[in-house]
């Protein structure tokens, strides 16, 4: 008799204990995940100055990154500070290496995917000298989060150019301005 009723407990502890991930999907279900567009408020400008012989690297004013939902232009998403752009010369001068570092802060949303943006090398006259792609993660955690550095190279044929004619850095949102921007989603409280 005891094998019985022992099975039976434990038939009754597994159905007691099925609909509760029933449960969790159907609440997740109903809940909707609406994804919203977010957009660079402006590009920014960095001037660029000399920190030694093989060292360049922009000046910081409290510039800033900000995105704005574009439904809502009045409601922050996330922003990016604290931005440095580093250009390192190797010593023999042939090799240019580029660094993108700054501070991540979610203000309530999510990107779905990196933000990707383009940092753009100008001249003293204003023109580009060269283009470099990066994309940033930003996360709903994201507390002023120093990025880790992201790196890249300057094409051999045109680094020492571009380390001596570089004047200023602008940084702007990596597609055209009718594009429907990056895909944000809120977070949860």
């Amino acid at each position: 008799m005891t094998v019985p009723m022992t099975r039976r407990a434990a038939v009754l502890a597994l159905a007691a204990m099925a609909p509760w991930p029933i449960r969790a999907r159907d609440s997740e279900a109903a809940r909707p995940a609406t994804e919203e567009p977010a957009a660079l408020d402006r590009p920014t400008r960095f001037d660029v100055s000399t920190v030694t012989g093989s060292l360049k690297e922009t000046v910081k004013s409290g510039q800033v990154l900000l995105w704005r939902a574009k439904n809502d232009p009045s409601q922050h998403c996330f922003q990016i500070t604290d931005i440095s752009i580093g250009f390192l010369r190797s010593e023999t001068g042939g090799d240019v290496k580029l660094t993108f570092s700054g501070n991540v802060s979610s203000v309530g949303y999510l990107a779905l995917e990196d933000v990707k943006l383009n940092v753009v090398v100008r001249s003293k006259g204003g023109a580009s000298l060269h283009s470099w792609s990066v994309a940033v993660p930003v996360k709903c955690g994201d507390k002023n989060r120093p990025l880790t550095p992201l790196t890249g190279d300057v094409p051999r044929d045109i680094a020492a150019t571009v380390f001596n004619s570089v004047n200023a850095v602008e940084v702007l949102e990596q597609g055209e301005p009718t594009a429907p921007g990056v895909k944000v989603r809120r977070c949860d409280s």
